[in-house]
């Protein structure tokens, strides 16, 4: 869990996009909420360090477009419409 905040790029960018059927540009971004929800808990619970969390968060939004992009993409959304 501890490692978690530094794997997100891993898990939202990769496996949650091409691993996941049910993935959707929006299905990414409910997922990113979610998780940081639980991880904002720990930080609360001193689990994983302020610092963690807030870079943790950073990356989500630093990276939402462009995993939002590459999942549109990778499910061939963009040649529906």
């Amino acid at each position: 869990m501890e490692y978690g905040t530094q794997k997100i790029n891993d898990f939202l960018g990769y496996f949650f996009i091409r691993k996941c059927a049910w993935s959707t540009p929006a299905s990414i971004k409910s997922t990113a909420a979610s998780i940081k929800k639980f991880y904002k808990c720990m930080s609360k619970h001193e689990k994983i360090s302020k610092e963690d969390y807030e870079d943790f968060c950073k990356a989500i939004k630093f990276n939402m477009k462009f995993w939002q992009d590459d999942c549109e993409s990778y499910n061939g959304y963009s040649s529906f419409f």
